[in-house]
């Protein structure tokens, strides 16, 4: 019975971690870290206790690596200064680097449907250009970790809209697009903030994003194998 009301309630119990954690953010209240760190835990609940026949696949292992890494990225950003802010970069480097392996595991590159993968890049090379240009020497040394950053972000997205074309995984494949495109809308927000606006509340934008990312790729993970079965 408790797993049961766990397996129905623990997605609600997410936005809810997340909705808290932006407001005691706003209100600066204490234990904003905890609570941030409580999200990637309860979307690992979410995925652990799905019945069986709703995870006939299981968990992928370099998602699960993935989000290991992301989690790391979590803690080390949970104070914003110069000196955890590379290690945190870092983590979440390797996070896309494990995403990146999972969505070529879902379904590889292929000469002819090259297209679509190729304009992503495009697109996100012209907008961090942009944005990168922006920013300039107010990156001071970070001038090249973002941009490492920035060329691992535009990669995982080709990626994910390469999952796209599976005929089984069409569905699924949008997910995990449209959620690499919500993280990366919230990392601009929060190295523009971070490096230049120094917003203190733009950070629950941020976390809004960060959180929506997250919640889109864990989804499509669940539904990999249904949509395989079908």
């Amino acid at each position: 019975m408790r797993m049961e009301w766990i397996r129905r309630n623990i997605l609600t119990l997410f936005w809810v971690i997340l909705f808290i954690h932006c407001l005691f953010h706003f209100l600066h209240l204490p234990f904003v870290g905890i609570s941030k760190l409580l999200l990637l835990p309860s979307l690992l609940v979410y995925l652990f206790t799905r019945r069986k026949e709703e995870a006939l696949a299981g968990i992928n292992f370099f998602y699960l690596v993935a989000i290991v890494f992301a989690f790391i990225g979590d803690m080390l950003l949970v104070i914003i200064n110069d000196l955890l802010f590379l290690p945190g970069m870092i983590s979440y480097i390797v996070n896309l680097f494990f995403l990146c392996i999972f969505f070529l595991q879902l379904h590889k590159i292929h000469l002819h449907q090259l297209l679509r993968p190729l304009l992503v890049l495009l697109v996100l090379a012209v907008i961090g250009y942009f944005v990168y240009g922006f920013l300039g020497d107010k990156l001071k040394q970070f001038q090249l970790p973002v941009l490492v950053y920035m060329c691992f972000v535009a990669i995982t997205a080709a990626l994910a809209m390469n999952t796209t074309q599976h005929p089984q995984l069409r569905r699924t494949g949008w997910l995990f697009f449209i959620g690499i495109l919500v993280f990366i809308v919230s990392n601009t927000i929060l190295v523009l903030n971070r490096f230049h606006f120094l917003y203190h509340n733009l950070y629950i934008a941020v976390m809004l994003t960060y959180g929506t990312a997250q919640y889109l790729l864990a989804r499509g993970v669940a539904l990999v194998s249904k949509d395989v079965q079908s």
